[in-house]
């Protein structure tokens, strides 16, 4: 009896009408029931509710359940609502015209009944789409596919841990969010496919919980990238990928907690991009790496203590990168190889270090430390002799240190460079060292 049931639920929802303003609705009870639905043509729609009665206080509930819809054509609509363990939805959809206007949308688990255990999965191909996937429990798996031009695709997953999110968009203007509520989730988004014509892709990520994972990877032509990623909670994981874009493009992870890891990479074809990594809390860890030839940005700031900030820059000129530290024994590293470059580090606390080196000509490093028991270190090489006017005569490197029992360090090699070391109060050291020709050298101490 159980599989005739099965059998019926099949050909009661399944064929196929290449037609338009078509619509279907299947509704099932119990266990591993499966409904297909096939449409074709335009303005067509398809719902599935598979034990929906539980959201809304009812006994029904089963697990094993199944949906898939597939839709040909434009301005479809296809929703699925499941309860229930082990639940699959699948929906594809690829419009045949530009603009296509489809949407699909499927609701998984709710607050009040849980589940957990469930499958979704959305491909759409085509122009203007929009995807939406709501798991609201616990060890879940959402998968979104798009392809085309003005994609929109959002997961929202919460209550339960150890839910898993991916975002694939192959798309000319894209955008894709993931929200994801609880412990040990992971979100991974992806966008390509993008040229100068198709100037925006977005990728957002907020995770609330601990152990978390995200990693955003955009590998586009185009210009005006955005990729943020925000995480509360402790132990948590964020990396951001650039490739290959152009002006305009943005980075940005802001994390609160403790013991957390921000990676941060950018390798665009041309023009500027920007990269900002915020952390609250201790024991965290940031890295920033830049390959760029042309005027781009690093920033960090974190507030705590035993954080550890990295940043490096290769290639090209006139790159900037800001680090700023507010609390004790924080370690903040930066590294640039290339022209016309600016790097600059504020410290606040006790038991700080910096360490700063720059590897070419013109070059301007500044270290700013407040409070006691800090060291300062600068190393810059390959000044040029045959620089000339009143602007970029050689490296430039400034250290000022306010407070007890500092240390500073600088280290020029070349010619025409420029080295200060400012020092208040007692117990501090400087030491400098330059190789080469009309350098000048200025320490105050107790100044």
């Amino acid at each position: 009896m159980k599989s005739t049931g099965l059998l019926f639920v099949i050909m009661l929802v399944s064929g196929a009408a290449a037609a338009q303003n078509n619509t279907q609705t299947s509704t099932s009870y119990g266990n591993s029931n499966q409904v297909t639905v096939t449409q074709g043509g335009r303005s067509n729609t398809a719902t599935t509710r598979q034990n929906d009665a539980a959201v809304n206080g009812g006994s029904a509930s089963g697990n094993n359940n199944q949906s898939t819809q597939t839709q040909q054509g434009s301005n479809h609509r296809a929703t699925v609502n499941q309860m229930g363990n082990d639940q699959t939805a699948i929906q594809n959809q690829n419009s045949d015209i530009s603009r296509g206007g489809n949407g699909a949308s499927i609701k998984q688990g709710s607050a009040q009944a849980g589940s957990h255990g469930n499958y979704a999965s959305q491909n759409q191909g085509g122009f203007s789409q929009e995807v939406s996937i709501e798991q609201l429990s616990g060890y879940n798996y959402a998968t979104q596919n798009q392809s085309g031009r003005n994609n929109t695709a959002a997961i929202l997953q919460s209550v339960g841990p150890s839910n898993r999110a991916t975002q694939a968009q192959n798309s000319v203007n894209a955008n894709a969010t993931a929200t994801q509520l609880g412990t040990a989730n992971m979100s991974t988004q992806q966008q390509s496919g993008g040229t100068a014509s198709g100037r925006n892709h977005n990728v957002t990520v907020l995770q609330q919980g601990n152990v978390n994972n995200a990693t955003q990877t955009q590998n586009t032509g185009a210009e005006f990238w955005s990729a943020s990623i925000t995480q509360q909670g402790n132990l948590n994981t964020a990396r951001q990928d650039q490739t290959g874009g152009n002006d305009g493009s943005t980075a940005t992870i802001t994390q609160t907690g403790n013991s957390n890891r921000g990676t941060q990479e950018q390798i665009p074809g041309i023009g500027e991009l920007d990269a900002t990594l915020i952390q609250t809390g201790n024991g965290n860890r940031s890295t920033q790496s830049q390959v760029q030839n042309g005027r781009s940005s690093v920033s960090t700031v974190q507030v705590g203590a035993t954080n550890t900030a990295s940043q490096t820059q290769t290639q090209g000129g006139y790159q900037y990168a800001y680090i700023t530290q507010t609390g004790n024994d924080n370690q903040a590293t930066q590294t640039q190889q290339g022209s016309f470059h600016t790097v600059m580090a504020t410290q606040t606390g006790n038991g700080n270090q910096v360490t700063q080196t720059q590897a070419d000509n013109y070059q301007i490093g500044q270290i700013s430390q407040f409070g006691n028991g800090s060291t300062a270190i600068q190393a810059q090489r390959l000044g040029d002799v045959l620089a000339t006017g009143p602007l970029y005569k050689g490296n430039q490197a400034f250290i000022d240190q306010q407070g007890n029992d500092h240390y500073a360090r600088q280290r020029q090699t070349g010619n025409e460079n420029v080295a200060q070391t400012n020092q208040g109060a007692a117990s501090n050291q400087s030491d400098v060292l330059q190789y080469g020709n009309a350098n000048t050298s200025l320490v105050q101490q107790n100044h």
